[in-house]
């Protein structure tokens, strides 16, 4: 009887599997059948390299199999999105989003190819949707308030980047949001109060364009003017980093693409990741000077000499006409102690690049230290001549001059420094202190007063050109 019962048990068991596995390979049969009717055409990617057309061929032949077809269509929205076939990846996400409906990511991606054709009420949507289901992931959030701006939902999106603020205090993208809608409101003194902070803290790689229409609005156009000086930015608003959509940079087969994302990661402080990305870029087009010039200079801020050395002389060898390659390689070898092979450098890259302003400010550095006066004035001069608009070359000559007791050489020097750059900190340090040192009051004044305007000039500098005038007057500088 017992014998019975067990052969009863697992017959039942065997049904129960028999109906389960029916089940299951009904419902794998029923997801190849979604996945292939939503496969998009393959795009014509005889311009791509042969290693994103094999993976891409892998990825669709795995997302015609009953077992393989979801794993197959990841793979393949992740190479469509990372190459810039981005219709094509957003027809694969529609897909998985259907498949698995509690995963962020798929909405996430496919908000973020909406947002970028303008299609803001979609992405709004989806985004909305990712917030639900993923709340701690904080650049959803801020894409979804940046979202809710541009759809003129300044309700909505006050609340959700007050609620993101909440969560992250110092959050620079929050609070360049609620700035954005205190500026259209005309909120004008909580506006200046936020991009302030905005711009401190960002060191104005956010809100400067914003800023600085303020400043203007308010008639505050001298520090306007300042700021515009000092910091030559484009003012482009820049995507806060998104670690779901970075990761798919593992399989971005375009070298273009591999260097802007590695730009935008060194920037947002992830070094690390920024030079896979470059050494892979590299790899896909070795003779690429750009790429090379870019993972060479990223090398050195991250101490990594050899490899620096290394891109960097390849630099100069495919592209000897390229002056920031030689310009860069000599300064790492003089930086490196080894001044003759810096000097030869230098030397044969003025040779290849006779015209080079920054070769010759180089040349004028090397003849000031060696002594050589007249032949360092005359190679400052050469790098003004041949860059007239930018105020490095006219600083450093007006304090070689200045050095050597020529002060009447060099103050019209800085005053042409601060037309070719207004607001140059360092120009306006110096003609302020030398307006104190030679007893001209009304002159300090005038320019401490563009100084205290210009937020770049140290504070430090600041407090001792307070010092220097007190001393000078005897009394406190406003």
């Amino acid at each position: 009887m017992r014998t019975k019962r067990m052969l009863t048990a697992l017959a039942a068991l065997g049904l129960a599997a028999a109906i389960g596995g029916g089940w299951w390979w009904q419902f794998a049969a029923k997801t190849q059948q979604l996945v292939a009717d939503s496969l998009p055409v393959v795009p014509d990617m005889s311009a791509t390299p042969l290693t994103l057309r094999e993976k891409i061929t892998a990825a669709e032949a795995q997302a015609h199999t009953r077992l393989g077809a979801r794993p197959g269509l990841s793979k393949l929205s992740r190479l469509y999105h990372a190459n810039g076939f981005l219709s094509e990846a957003g027809r694969c996400y529609e897909c998985l989003a259907q498949l698995e409906p509690a995963e962020p990511r798929w909405l996430h991606f496919q908000a973020s190819i909406l947002a970028g054709y303008g299609e803001l009420d979609r992405a709004l949507a989806l985004w909305r949707r990712v917030v639900a289901l993923a709340p701690d992931y904080l650049p959803a959030q801020i894409r979804l308030g940046d979202c809710e701006l541009k759809s003129n939902r300044p309700a909505d999106a006050t609340a959700t980047y007050t609620k993101l603020l909440q969560r992250d205090p110092d959050n620079s993208y929050a609070l360049l949001g609620l700035a954005r809608l205190d500026y259209e409101a005309e909120r004008w003194a909580k506006a200046q109060e936020r991009l302030e902070t905005v711009v401190t803290q960002t060191n104005y790689t956010l809100g400067y364009d914003l800023i600085v229409t303020l400043y203007e609005r308010n008639g505050q156009s001298q520090r306007a003017l300042e700021i515009r000086g000092a910091h030559k930015a484009s003012g482009a608003y820049r995507d806060p980093p998104d670690p779901w959509l970075d990761a798919m940079m593992d399989v971005c087969f375009d070298p273009y693409r591999l260097a802007l994302a590695a730009g935008i990661m060194a920037r947002n402080g992830a070094g690390v990741q920024a030079v896979h990305l470059l050494e892979r870029a590299v790899e896909l087009a070795p003779d690429d000077v750009a790429v090379r010039f870019q993972l060479g200079t990223l090398s050195v801020v991250q101490g990594n000499f050899p490899a620096a050395r290394s891109q960097l002389e390849r630099c100069t060898q495919l592209a000897p006409d390229f002056a920031d390659g030689w310009a860069q390689l000599s300064a790492l070898l003089a930086q490196l102690g080894e001044p003759t092979a810096a000097a030869q450098i230098l030397a044969t890259g003025l040779d290849r690049c006779p015209q080079s302003p920054g070769l010759h400010l180089m040349r004028a550095r090397a003849l000031q230290q060696a002594g050589l006066s007249q032949e360092a004035i005359g190679a400052f001069r050469e790098s003004i001549r041949l860059r007239p608009n930018e105020a490095e070359a006219y600083i450093e000559l007006a304090n070689y001059f200045i050095n050597l007791g020529q002060t009447e050489e060099g103050v019209p020097l800085l005053r042409q420094a601060l037309e070719a750059e207004p607001g140059n900190p360092m120009a306006l340090g110096i003609l302020t202190f030398h307006a104190i040192t030679t007893g001209d009051e009304s002159s300090a004044l005038r320019w401490f007063s563009r100084v205290r305007n210009q937020p770049r000039v140290p504070a430090e500098q600041v407090e001792k050109l307070r010092a220097a005038f007190l001393e000078q007057f005897g009394h406190v500088l406003r």
